[in-house]
């Protein structure tokens, strides 16, 4: 049974279906998507100016998974443009995010062929084969490599994102790059326990963008007998919904059975927020737009067993 408290919270979002598990109501969250798109054409989880261009990929990304797309997507051009323009596409994560919010929406992305020289000395300057040390910076756990310093928090994903970042852009920019370099720096960050990360052993987020750089570059990711191992030891671990993410992302990857989709469901139900966005603790926190993101894309995984949104399940048994 469910707490009374938490039905009558939620009653709006979610239809217990009497097996244990909830529905979810697509269209309260793609109202809270587009309830944080922003005058300037972008989206920010806090609804001020101006928009964040990490919100407005994760809103772009989210709302194709649940089928649609920004209610006005010249704005959503606009805003990368403008960025653009102001010289704010100058680095790895920007040229990314800008560059996949135009494929999401089926935009030509030729206009960005002359950022291709700033990949071009990124590669060179080989900074991205690099391990990174790890060390105590200032009494926190801290990333330090002379340029690098952040809290332990953002470690998790540090390691290998950017790396991610320049090797979905490879082929969009047909760029000339040794791909056997970069699958052999992959593996020089595996773990006896099959997982991946060299900042404190193996992590979740480094295993999880090991494997997605690896599969990018087809490398049979099927044959790491070890890894899946260690993917599936990683279920006790999960605390919060971005290690969910990375965790049934890897399962997806590996092709290996998701664990309780009960469970999982829970989880993100725990997550939701009344206003249909997605926090990252369970019963508390404050939702966001990369975080409803993570949620969502779980959701359509889970989609291919089960019903898992409202309208799903009338269409289902009208």
């Amino acid at each position: 049974m469910i707490p009374r408290q938490l039905a009558a919270r939620r009653v709006i979002s979610f239809y217990l279906t009497g097996r244990s598990f909830f529905m979810f109501d697509r269209q309260r969250i793609i109202e809270y998507l587009e309830d944080k798109h922003l005058p300037d054409g972008g989206y920010f989880f806090a609804k001020v100016e101006p928009s964040s261009g990490l919100d407005t990929y994760f809103a772009v990304k989210t709302l194709k998974l649940l089928g649609t797309k920004p209610g006005n997507i010249q704005s959503v051009i606009s805003f990368w443009k403008n960025e653009d323009r102001s010289g704010n596409i100058d680095d790895l994560e920007g040229l990314y995010l800008y560059a996949e919010t135009l494929k999401e929406l089926s935009i030509c992305t030729q206009a960005l062929e002359r950022h291709k020289k700033l990949l071009n000395e990124i590669y060179q300057d080989n900074q991205l084969l690099r391990k990174r040390a790890f060390k105590t910076v200032s009494g926190d756990f801290g990333l330090y490599d002379a340029s690098v310093n952040t809290l332990f928090t953002d470690i998790l994903e540090g390691e290998l994102k950017e790396l991610y970042y320049f090797t979905s852009l490879i082929s969009q920019f047909q760029l000339e790059i040794e791909e056997k370099r970069i699958i052999q720096f992959i593996f020089s960050l595996q773990n006896k326990d099959g997982g991946f990360g060299k900042i404190r052993d193996s992590q979740s987020a480094t295993t999880y963008y090991a494997l997605k750089i690896l599969n990018l570059l087809s490398y049979p990711v099927k044959s790491l007998i070890k890894t899946k191992e260690h993917v599936k030891r990683e279920w006790s671990k999960v605390n919060y919904l971005e290690d969910l993410f990375w965790h049934i992302e890897s399962l997806s990857l590996l092709k290996l059975p998701f664990p309780s989709s009960e469970q999982i469901i829970l989880f993100l139900y725990d997550c939701f927020r009344d206003n249909g966005g997605f926090s990252r603790s369970r019963n508390l926190g404050i939702p966001t737009i990369e975080y409803t993101y993570y949620a969502v894309s779980i959701l359509k995984r889970l989609s291919k067993i089960h019903k898992v949104f409202m309208d799903d399940y009338k269409e289902h048994t009208e």
